[in-house]
């Protein structure tokens, strides 16, 4: 086993590369549009297929699906070189860096202000923030590509720790210029809305409430974000649903925010997760944790 680097298409070059076409998703993708650059790791794969006498992607599938041995490489590979650069960073007194995952409007509305009060008057780290939905926040964390992550949805398993921050529901801000009345629901029988792409349990719960009040929702465009989502709505003069936590950090939305029954009643929890192994070897991690209320 202590000579495997010593076979020919066996190097930490290649399995570096295997890690950053898993990252992209594609050969073109990881080359970023060097077509030569990609034609050599097509062949370095190739090369590390061969080697390790295994598939490590499947090609017959579009876009390529990695192995589960890939994907066990690509971990392993991306956590040595990164133990290795914070031996070298502590050993240099050097600036070490602290990579979090969350979604787009949790970074700017919630980590931001939390991470700019911490760090205020000190002598920073590097940030890395990471827009990552629950899952791979979740796979982050156990294969210790991110140092902390905040989503809904989270699970503690293995050496991933998760522990609840604070509930939030949902507000409904109307187009620009449009004033909010009694009518409830039946106000969305016209104005379509903006929703987010994927959110399975929010949908269900809209379709619940059409039911309930009687109306039939019109969906105007589906979007991967809350800012997509925010921005879409306004030029094309729709309604959205924002997180409150958003929305209360928006006070000019206020006088556009229409009441609706029940709305309430569908709310979501952050949740911090933090992998235990890196932030007992990393103090700085360790504090960001204990900061956003993760440790006690």
């Amino acid at each position: 086993m202590t000579g495997i680097f010593s076979k020919k298409g066996i190097s930490l070059e290649r399995l570096q590369t295997l890690a950053e076409v898993l990252q992209a998703g594609s050969f073109a993708l990881a080359a970023k549009g060097d077509t030569t650059r990609a034609t050599l790791i097509s062949r370095q794969m190739g090369e590390l297929e061969e080697a390790l006498g295994i598939k490590l992607l499947d090609r017959t599938k579009k876009p390529f699906q990695p192995t589960p041995a890939a994907q066990r490489l690509a971990d392993s590979c991306e956590r040595f070189v990164r133990e290795v650069g914070e031996v070298s960073a502590e050993a240099g007194g050097l600036q070490r860096s602290i990579t979090v995952g969350a979604g787009e409007v949790v970074i700017r509305e919630f980590l931001i202000p939390k991470i700019g009060k911490q760090s205020k008057g000190k002598q920073p780290v590097s940030w890395v923030m990471r827009n990552l939905t629950w899952r791979k926040i979740q796979e982050g964390l156990a294969a210790e590509r991110l140092d902390v992550g905040i989503a809904s949805g989270l699970e503690a398993s293995g050496n991933v720790a998760v522990v609840k921050l604070e509930s939030y529901g949902f507000k409904l801000l109307l187009p620009e210029g449009e004033k909010p009345d009694k009518s409830g629901w039946k106000r969305l029988i016209d104005l379509p809305i903006v929703v987010l792409d994927g959110d399975g349990k929010f949908r269900q719960f809209l379709a619940g409430c059409e039911r309930e009040h009687g109306v039939n929702l019109k969906i105007g465009a589906e979007c991967t974000s809350y800012p997509q989502a925010a921005d879409l709505a306004e030029v094309a003069g729709w309604a959205v649903f924002v997180p409150e936590y958003w929305w209360r950090r928006r006070k000019d939305w206020a006088t556009r925010t229409q009441n609706l029954p029940g709305l309430d009643q569908h709310q979501r929890t952050f949740q911090l997760g933090w992998n235990r192994k890196v932030a007992e070897r990393r103090p700085e991690v360790a504090r960001l944790v204990k900061a956003l209320g993760g440790m006690k």
